[in-house]
């Protein structure tokens, strides 16, 4: 009697189990991941080169003057103030006193971890690398050197990547990405 309660009870868990659905895979979970648009990653710089530069900061700015990706010139108000140049047109003045640029994104690099619970919802631990975009992958210690101070805790983040918590969602048409923390 306790082998028949026991392989009906089993038997219940599979039914309920595949009711709705195939699990979720790593690769469909990646998948997912891949196609959501994935925020810029942003970096602000002073676009008034300070008076009192650093060696390394008038550098910085001279390379990226150099390459016309910022044209500098000087005002009466402000002193020297930069903007955008050819080369910089993924640049944005920010205010008067900045500028920013999308350095690049957060990619999905693995999923450690998949967890799956009743009612077709499914979490999963991802690592995340960050891929620069190449006007930042090329002028990388300009801008670098450049950082305010909030951008550059930020920037440090970057060479480590991070782990971040996607939630899935199945429904009759299949496995949803509904939120990444």
């Amino acid at each position: 009697m306790r082998l028949l309660f026991s392989l009906m009870v089993a038997g219940a868990a599979i039914l309920c189990g595949c009711r709705g659905g195939d699990p979720l895979s790593s690769e469909n979970a990646m998948s997912l991941l891949k196609e959501r648009n994935a925020e810029a990653v942003k970096i602000s710089f002073s676009a008034s080169p300070p008076r009192d530069a650093t060696d390394a900061i008038a550098e910085a700015y001279k390379r990226l003057a150099d390459s016309h990706v910022i044209q500098c010139s000087e005002t009466q108000a402000l002193g020297k103030i930069c903007q955008p140049g050819p080369a910089g047109d993924s640049l944005s003045v920010t205010g008067t006193t900045e500028l920013s640029l999308p350095a690049g994104r957060w990619v999905p690099q693995t999923i450690s971890n998949i967890s799956q619970s009743g009612g077709g919802t499914a979490t999963a631990d991802v690592r995340m690398t960050f891929e620069p975009n190449p006007l930042y992958q090329e002028f990388q210690s300009a801008f670098d050197d450049l950082q305010l101070p909030g951008s550059a805790t930020a920037m440090d983040k970057l060479k480590n990547g991070k782990t971040v918590h996607a939630t899935y969602q199945r429904d009759e048409e299949g496995w949803h990405l509904s939120n990444v923390e």
